[in-house]
């Protein structure tokens, strides 16, 4: 932060923000609120995406809930965009991780992600049998 004026501001917005010393970063506190339920899924376009990285994917992957959504897809709560999916707290802003990066980790996975599976970023591998001694 550097102005006066931006950490007023801030201090309006978010009760109980903290600025470090050298003034580079801020916490901001969580509300102690449960995710709302019953917000209906929107589509954004163009520049009402949160997400300006990865303007090439067409699909992304939340972090928190591990399901595959289209860009553009989420929630909107108290202004922010989460993720699509009603029981998931991620944004799509940080949480959102182009398709693309997943499938380079996993390259089993579907070009086209099946709407609402579960695609756990490191799939459990099959057990192997114990060796005996």
């Amino acid at each position: 932060m550097s102005t006066k004026k931006e950490k007023q501001t801030l201090k309006k917005l978010f009760p109980g923000v903290e600025f470090s010393r050298d003034g580079n970063s801020v916490t901001i506190p969580l509300p102690g609120t449960p995710m709302p339920k019953g917000v209906k899924k929107t589509m954004k376009l163009g520049d009402e995406i949160d997400n300006p990285w990865h303007k090439n994917s067409v699909f992304f992957w939340c972090l928190h809930c591990e399901r595959a959504y289209r860009r553009g897809e989420c929630r909107e709560i108290e202004g922010l965009q989460m993720c699509p999916y009603e029981e998931c707290d991620g944004d799509t802003f940080c949480d959102g991780w182009p398709w693309e990066k997943i499938r380079e980790a996993n390259p089993h996975y579907p070009v086209i992600p099946e709407e609402g599976t579960h695609y756990p970023l490191y799939p459990e591998t099959s057990k192997k049998p114990k060796a005996k001694k």
